[in-house]
């Protein structure tokens, strides 16, 4: 019987569409704020964003407070400023990450072998100095 031994497709040196497709996954993560840990996709972007803007007529504004779903699926009730605060700390969070995940990215490209698919589903190994 013939033995052949193959490693674990994600012990690999990942592809640049693996890079890529990690780099845009953790772009979009959950963020932390002061209020807590809050989504940051476009579709919770443009929920946060609507709700602030119709913020006085949405029916579910209960004495001046609308209930939020976080990203860790709990609920907190929020003012319309807190709200907006939350929504200005998402998005400059968002972007600071993004950054940072544009220039790992290119900097993992250039690496000889570059990181394993595993290592790049960590969100920590692309946030490490």
């Amino acid at each position: 019987m013939k033995r052949s031994f193959q490693l674990n497709p994600d012990n690999r040196p990942a592809t640049w569409a693996q890079i890529k497709h990690w780099r845009d996954t953790h772009e979009t993560a959950p963020v932390d704020t002061t209020f807590g840990n809050f989504d940051c996709d476009e579709r919770s972007d443009a929920r946060m964003s609507g709700s602030i803007e119709l913020f006085d007529n949405l029916p579910t504004v209960q004495a001046g407070k609308l209930t939020w779903k976080r990203g860790d699926n709990s609920f907190i009730q929020l003012t319309k400023a807190e709200l907006q605060q939350v929504y200005a700390e998402v998005k400059l969070n968002r972007a600071a990450r993004g950054a940072v995940l544009h220039v790992k990215a290119e900097q993992f490209k250039q690496m000889d072998p570059t990181p394993t698919p595993a290592q790049l589903s960590d969100l920590s190994f692309w946030l490490e100095e």
